[in-house]
């Protein structure tokens, strides 16, 4: 027989959700599907792993490097789990969804896997659940990805917080102006990303742009706040695709004016970091608390082509893990629930408990029973732990052979019922199926 001693280290990156941190997932993931129900979405369901080339044309270069891979014993090729749900639903539209009605509303909630350091709140499996809205080219398309986002920051009990929106755009008609090679221009995004005033100046003297380009990629780390960044982007830029992102960008706050949301919004004419991704107007959510994004998406017209398809789409998801740290850090709590009953019988026969059980359970309660052989108060203290509602005690000392005892646990009351009045009609004697999210 092998002594070793059984090894139960995880491998890195993955985390288990035990019964109340599962509970909790579960009504982060409830409360931001209903969301998105509520605004016209349906959910899609992808495979978790797909062949790698296949995923890899909608996926940058940094995802790739980041994909899990394995290989297909029946063919040889190579397989990969998805780093990035949005290419599964590019490419599902391009091939299965092209002739349907546009525009379409699919939802998601999903496991994700990235082969690379955890961050906050992430492992290299995470949860994530989000929308994508695919045939609108229009900047309401964007305002309704952002309005969504505050609506879902909302749903979860969360305040102090912020939308940070860019327009990718904006960034490219500079470098299209600079006309200079890749690597530069990687160099520029880099030092822009990280709000390097310093590189930024070094690389503005090596390039020695004209006087104004100067002045704006200079001012660009600079260029965030509210409305007032437009105006002061449309004095330094010169170029047409900037001045249009410029155009886009207004008209997308100004329907978030429309909705109420303009004071949650924070315009970033100097964000970079989706540069590569998107097309268009992107966004991130954060809030106080978590520093790291909760939530985030844009537009990504240019992907569904990839995969044979030339159709305008854009999306948000948000990171389920992350939003279960920021509702701790604002003292949120997520209702946690067990069983609305718990049947305990005495009686050697069980018929009693049995039929109960199945006529409450039909009419949508959640039913325990205690099967275990022990004293009543063992049983009490077990169903209490559970966060049982109420105890049905059946050949119990305190009553006769036609009653059961029902204790409400959490304040200890009691009452005396007949058996087959409550078989005959429970919703007389208890509020079945009221105890909202969560219920068992």
């Amino acid at each position: 027989m092998d002594k070793r001693p059984f090894q139960t280290q995880l491998p890195k990156g993955v985390k288990i959700y035990l019964p109340d941190e599962a509970a909790a997932k579960r009504s982060v993931e409830e409360r931001l599907l209903s969301v998105f129900t509520r605004w016209g979405y349906r959910e899609v369901v992808t495979p978790t792993y797909e062949y790698a080339d296949v995923l890899s044309l909608g996926t940058d270069e940094t995802l790739q490097e980041q994909m899990f891979r394995l290989v297909d014993r029946d063919t040889g090729r190579l397989l990969a789990l998805r780093a990035d749900i949005t290419p599964q639903i590019a490419r599902i539209v391009a091939t299965r969804l092209r002739d349907e009605p546009k525009p379409l509303r699919l939802a998601y909630l999903t496991n994700v896997f990235r082969y690379g350091e955890p961050q906050v709140g992430r492992y290299r499996e995470f949860y994530q659940a989000g929308v994508e809205l695919v045939g609108l080219e229009k900047p309401e398309a964007d305002a309704e990805m952002i309005a969504m986002s505050v609506e879902g920051l909302r749903v979860l009990g969360l305040g102090r917080f912020q939308l940070n929106v860019g327009q990718a755009d904006f960034f490219r008609g500079i470098l299209e102006e600079l006309k200079i090679e890749r690597e530069q221009g990687r160099q520029l995004q880099d030092a822009l990303s990280r709000k390097d005033a310093s590189t930024l100046e070094q690389l503005v003297r090596e390039l020695a742009p004209p006087a104004s380009t100067a002045e704006l990629l200079l001012a660009l780390p600079d260029l965030f706040g509210r409305e007032e960044v437009l105006e002061q982007g449309a004095r330094l830029v010169k170029n047409p695709r900037s001045e249009r992102a410029l155009a886009n960008l207004a008209e997308v706050h100004r329907l978030l004016r429309a909705y109420g949301l303009a004071d949650a919004v924070i315009l970033d004419l100097g964000e970079v970091r989706g540069f590569d991704y998107y097309s268009g107007v992107y966004f991130e959510g954060y809030v106080s608390g978590l520093g790291a994004p909760l939530c985030g998406g844009g537009r990504y017209d240019h992907m569904l082509a990839r995969f044979g398809y030339d159709c305008p789409a854009t999306g948000f998801a948000f990171d389920v893990g992350r939003a279960l740290l920021a509702m701790e850090a604002q003292g949120v709590s997520v209702p946690l629930v067990g069983p609305d009953f718990f049947i305990i019988d005495f009686t050697p026969e069980k018929i009693v408990a049995l039929s109960l059980s199945r006529r409450l359970r039909d009419l949508g309660a959640g039913v325990a029973r205690d099967i275990i052989t022990r004293e009543l108060s063992e049983s009490l203290a077990y169903a209490r732990g559970q966060r049982v509602r109420w105890a049905l005690v059946i050949g119990g000392p305190k009553t006769a052979a036609d009653e059961l005892l029902a204790v409400e646990l959490a304040t200890g009351a009691e009452r005396t019922i007949k058996s087959a009045d409550l078989l005959k009609a429970p919703a007389t004697w208890f509020p079945i199926g009221t105890r909202g999210p969560g219920h068992a």
